[in-house]
Parts: C-alpha cells; structure tokens; sequence
C-alpha cells in the first residue's frame, strides 16, 4: 500500500485538479495524492461542456455563486492569458422576444449591476442586429464580458501546475471501497490501495456515490440530465 499522503483527492476534474493546484500552492509540505477512474484527466463534465466562461448575470445578489463567478471568470481570463491558452471574450445577448419577458430581463439588469458583471446594458431591438445579425427580438441585455474557453486544457494545465509542485497524479485508478484506519483513510482502488489524513471528495455528478463509500450517512442522490440547447 503507499502510505504517507497527507491529502488525498477523489476526482482529476477542473475542480479537483484545481484544488490539488491550490494545496500545493499553499501548503507545499503536503503530500497530495489525485485519483481518477478515467484514463485522461477531464474526461468526464471538464471535458464536456460548452466551454462558458460565465459573467455573473444570474446569481442572486449577496451570494457566494454571484461572488465567485463574477471573480472566477476574471481570474479565468487571467489564466488563460498567462499559460497562452485558447480564449475569447465574445460577450453575449440575452433576448427577450415578447413583451411578457422585459420583466425578467430587467430583473437579470438588475442583479447584473449589483453583482458588478461590467459593461452591461439593455439594448433596444434595433441595437440587437448591429451585435448580432441573425437575431431578433424587442430588447436585448448585453453582456460583454462572457467568454469562452476549452476547460479540458485548462484543467490539463492544473494539471501539470500540480504536479510540477509535487502533487502525484493516478489515473485508471477507480475508487471500490474506502475505510478508516488509524486516523487515516484506506482507498482501495483498481491500481491498489492508498493512504492519506485527509480525503477530498471531487468526484462530480459521483461524488454522491463517493460520499456513500466514506459512510456518509445522507439521503442525497444526484440525478445528473444533459443540457440542450
């Protein structure tokens, strides 16, 4: 069994592997472990979303979702350009196409200012066309600052940030079972067990499947749908 991790994390997800990033950042004293059932990190939602670099327009005012998005997606940004990784700024429109939907557009103005996404402001239908020609409607919110991005190479990029930190990344190693002993969690996975005094559950639309395994004993179970557009 290898012993002597003092974090191990379930998951080489963004979040993980970001999180992975941060530990070796901060404290790099740490012995970090990173386990993925996959081959390739990213391979499962990192690697398959539409590449969103989100604005903050949505969130309620005051909330953690408002202020982490708002500062993620600069820092995002910030990411991008420092490792010369695929990015643009292409903004966005929100359109209303019927008059019963101006009230939720302004709604979504007015949580915009307050969560300070910059740059935004309602556009009237003939403003819509000299943004986008394709599209039409009676108002539209602008939103500048959205951006796109390919996650799976920002989170290949977490990836080889952490390691080069010293943070030990496994893949084709699928967590089966997890138990406690002393003071210390045991993974057992398909590439064998592994030690650590601390576990990290980042396993995404399975971290339900993984909390279940630590004993975690909660009526939660995630019901994962693909979106459309």
């Amino acid at each position: 069994m290898n012993k002597g991790y003092d974090v191990a994390i379930i998951g080489a997800g963004i979040v993980g592997l970001s999180t992975a990033r941060e530990l070796a950042s901060r404290f790099p004293q740490l012995r970090v472990l990173v386990l993925e059932k996959e081959a390739t990190v990213a391979a499962h939602q990192t690697g398959h979303n539409s590449g969103v670099i989100h604005s903050g327009v949505y969130y309620r005012p005051g909330s953690l979702k408002a202020r982490f998005c708002v500062q993620g997606a600069a820092e995002m940004v910030r990411f991008c350009q420092a490792h010369g990784l695929p990015h643009e700024i292409c903004g966005k429109l929100i359109v209303a196409t019927e008059e019963s939907q101006r009230p939720a557009l302004d709604e979504l103005q007015r949580r915009a200012l307050a969560n300070g996404v910059p740059g935004v402001r309602l556009l009237s239908a003939g403003e819509i066309r000299d943004y986008e020609p394709h599209a039409a409607g009676i108002a539209a919110l602008l939103v500048p600052g959205t951006g796109i991005t390919s996650f799976r190479q920002v989170a290949e990029k977490y990836a080889q940030l952490a390691r080069d930190s010293g943070v030990q990344i496994l893949t084709s190693s699928a967590v089966q079972q997890i138990r406690s002993a002393n003071s210390e969690f045991v993974v057992e996975t398909s590439s064998g067990p592994h030690a650590a005094k601390f576990l990290i559950n980042c396993a995404g639309l399975h971290s339900d499947r993984i909390a279940r395994l630590a004993g975690a004993d909660r009526p939660l179970r995630i019901i994962p749908f693909r979106g459309e557009y």
